[in-house]
């Protein structure tokens, strides 16, 4: 019989650190936006926080992989958190004391990246030792339900909060969720010592890192379905990415001649859609992982045609980014439960690591196309290209995906009739 996850005491402490994480992240987030949009009167400025934290998730998340795949992923989780501990009070002092200087938070924001690139990973691998191969979806699917479900609720409490206590303390807040994530990591007590070559471990040298690097790449150079997983899950947001942070601004501007509230109103419904998505993933049970994620883009790119029509009806633009939300969780669940399932042990949280990489890559493209390009679309063309990108995206996708198990199944007819 099946045990339960919730059973499970060492995923039920991953669990608790992630949500203790999540809400700090929400306080800290809101802190930050609040606090610079106040020094600084820039929204040029705003929109350049996210990209130290994409740089360093470039230049280190390989770094990640290759050490969640050498090391105790519990000790990289304990360390990367106790290192964001210590930026998120530097950064709450600067706030205290009143320092605008931008650059000091830009770095910040790269630390926060470099440290989360070491965690990621990390907590991909513990979830694999500590989770049994046919639980991983649901357990990812509870992971994503409980972040989008604080993603739409924490703001409330937020906004209380931030009206009785200094700006400066939330990101004390955010410290103390980190210390809290800490003593439930440290706590799991299920063995996650990594999968050493030959029983030993290996002193790692610049030129060992390169070695394990390729041994990644070769995996996945091996396992075509595996490799087309990570290609499918990721090359649908060069344009979401230019939709989220463009499409869905103008959209409201024009909905409402400026009134912020629809922004509010459709980024609401989108976290709605993320929900129910994450919902049905914690229930669904399925194996044709790509056949899920090509799912995940049709239904968004259902959800972007509809929001073309968003500016003339509004009840329909908010059922549209409801639909396009119930999307995300369709693409990004099955994606990290392949890389769980279908990777060797010693090369999960590499492969994981060049997931997030072409995750990156994708999006600052997106970014750099809406700057010098898409962004200058009128709204509904935005959206209506960006659908019918998304469907042609799917449509290869599944000729693909159809092609691959009809020579699978192939495969096992010659074997049985030998």
């Amino acid at each position: 019989m099946e045990l339960s996850l919730w059973r499970n005491r060492s995923f039920i402490k991953l669990w608790l650190a992630q949500m203790t994480a999540n809400i700090g992240d929400q306080f800290y987030s809101f802190a930050l936006l609040w606090y610079l949009l106040q020094a600084t009167k820039s929204g040029t400025a705003l929109s350049l926080l996210v990209i130290p934290e994409m740089v360093a998730g470039l230049l280190f998340f390989l770094v990640g992989g290759v050490l969640a795949d050498r090391y105790n992923p519990r000790l990289l989780m304990v360390g990367s958190d106790l290192a964001r501990i210590l930026v998120a009070i530097a950064v709450g002092i600067m706030a205290a004391l009143g320092i605008e200087q931008f650059s000091f938070f830009l770095m910040a924001q790269f630390l926060l990246g470099l440290f989360s690139s070491l965690f990621q990973p990390a907590r991909t691998v513990a979830l694999k030792a500590i989770v049994p191969l046919e639980q991983l979806s649901r357990a990812n699917a509870i992971l994503d339900t409980t972040f989008r479900t604080i993603r739409i609720l924490a703001p409330m409490s937020i906004g209380l909060l931030s009206s009785l206590l200094p700006l400066s303390a939330l990101f004390f807040v955010n410290a103390g969720s980190y210390l809290l994530s800490v003593f439930f990591v440290y706590s799991i007590s299920a063995a996650l010592q990594p999968i050493q070559e030959n029983g030993a471990p290996v002193k790692m040298t610049p030129s060992q890192y390169i070695k394990d690097i390729g041994m990644g790449m070769t995996e996945l150079k091996r396992n075509h379905l595996l490799f087309l997983i990570l290609v499918f899950s990721n090359v649908g947001f060069l344009v979401w990415i230019v939709c989220w942070n463009v499409g869905f601004p103008f959209l409201a501007e024009g909905m409402a001649q400026g009134d912020g509230s629809q922004l509010a109103v459709l980024i609401g419904s989108y976290g709605i859609g993320n929900l129910f998505g994450s919902l049905y993933m914690a229930r669904a049970v399925y194996h044709r992982h790509l056949l899920v994620i090509l799912i995940g883009w049709a239904v968004q790119a259902g959800g972007f045609l509809l929001l073309a029509l968003g500016t003339e009806y509004h009840w329909l633009a908010y059922l549209a980014a409801a639909v396009a939300g119930i999307g995300g969780p369709l693409i990004g669940i099955p994606t990290v439960t392949a890389i769980q399932t279908k990777a060797s042990g010693s090369n999960t949280g590499k492969i994981f690591s060049i997931n997030m990489l072409m995750f990156t890559f994708f999006s600052m493209l997106s970014s750099m196309l809406g700057a010098i390009w898409l962004g200058k679309w009128p709204v509904e063309q935005l959206f209506l290209v960006s659908g019918l990108f998304l469907v042609s995206l799917a449509a290869i996708g599944f000729a693909w995906e159809r092609s691959i198990e009809q020579h699978s199944y192939q495969q096992q007819a010659d074997q049985s009739s030998s």
